[in-house]
């Protein structure tokens, strides 16, 4: 029983890895975020995410957007990238047209960066669930998420 465990272990903890290592870039540095000194600003800028507010119909307010993550890592190139997993609850506000039950989903932002420049250089964000096939359906969500990224970039580097 117990081996079965310990290989049980092994095995989830090898796919968490690989599953990281996906998103981050060969022989880049990481960090997580959550333990620096810039964290409270970091939090502020992703708390202020709306993503739900971009649903047209439905679930169109942001309820909660919990962030678990958030890995810094430098890359060889001398740029950074980020790595944001948080979880989000999108709900109908009170003057919406249709009333639908309340929708989750993980959200996985990666972001590129060059702080030097205070720039955005590539963005991605996926979304899981029922949640993620709405907001993955409107052709605006990635460049929303892109600007929105480097409107908080900008505003983070104002205050260095």
């Amino acid at each position: 029983m117990r081996e079965r465990f310990c290989r049980n272990l092994k095995v989830t903890g090898f796919s968490a890895a690989i599953s990281f290592l996906s998103f981050v870039p060969a022989l880049a540095e990481c960090r997580s975020a959550l333990n620096s000194p810039e964290w409270p600003q970091i939090a502020r800028a992703i708390g202020s995410a709306q993503l739900c507010e971009q649903l047209p119909l439905g679930p169109n307010h942001t309820a909660r957007f919990q962030v678990m993550s958030v890995d810094i890592c430098s890359l060889p190139n001398g740029a950074s990238s980020l790595v944001a997993k948080a979880l989000l609850t999108c709900e109908s506000s009170s003057d919406s047209l249709f009333q639908t039950p309340p929708l989750e989903g993980e959200v996985v932002a990666t972001v590129t960066l060059d702080i030097g420049a205070c720039r955005i250089t590539d963005a991605n964000i996926q979304i899981s669930g029922e949640l993620g096939a709405l907001l993955s359906g409107l052709e605006e969500t990635q460049q929303f998420a892109r600007d929105w990224a480097q409107s908080q970039l900008t505003r983070l580097c104002r205050l260095r």
